[in-house]
């Protein structure tokens, strides 16, 4: 019986160490700008792209959206994202990554990840989990700010 209540209790402290978490290397000050180009990725949810958009108007930013497989300006300021969902009694967000380019170089990169364990922080607000990556993109935020919100469950 008690190692039964050892191995519970083992595996349980392992699955809550697998919460989500964002990793990021913010766009620097002098990299960013006001003008940004998306390539928009058709394999991904809409929600995602609508979610950039939403935030590209909240921050004064303009966003010029281009086709899947484009070759934007290179001097343009350019993000391209990848995002997939899993199912585990809902949908949720499983791993999603925007990187920006500019002058044919990475300037910026956030990813993050909800791995499929039994911690239920991997359910949260999708639109609001794509709106810290760019905030964490963008500088505006950091990554202990954005786990402290998935540990309280505001995002």
């Amino acid at each position: 019986m008690f190692k039964k209540a050892v191995v519970l209790s083992a595996s349980l402290f392992l699955a809550a160490c697998s919460a989500p978490k964002y990793t990021v290397n913010p766009i620097q000050e002098n990299e960013q700008r006001k003008e940004i180009t998306i390539v928009k990725d058709d394999a991904t949810r809409a929600i995602f792209l609508d979610t950039m958009q939403e935030w590209c108007l909240d921050n004064a930013k303009r966003c010029t959206l281009v086709p899947d497989g484009s070759h934007p300006n290179p001097s343009e300021l350019t993000l391209i994202y990848v995002s997939r969902w899993s199912w585990d009694l809902s949908t949720y967000i499983s791993d999603s990554r925007i990187n920006a380019y500019k002058d044919e170089r990475k300037v910026g990169e956030v990813e993050f990840k909800a791995p499929d364990t039994i911690n239920t922080d991997k359910w949260g607000d999708d639109r609001k989990r794509i709106l810290m990556m760019l905030d964490l993109l963008f500088g505006k935020q950091t990554a202990t700010e954005a786990h402290s919100k998935i540990e309280s469950g505001e995002i």
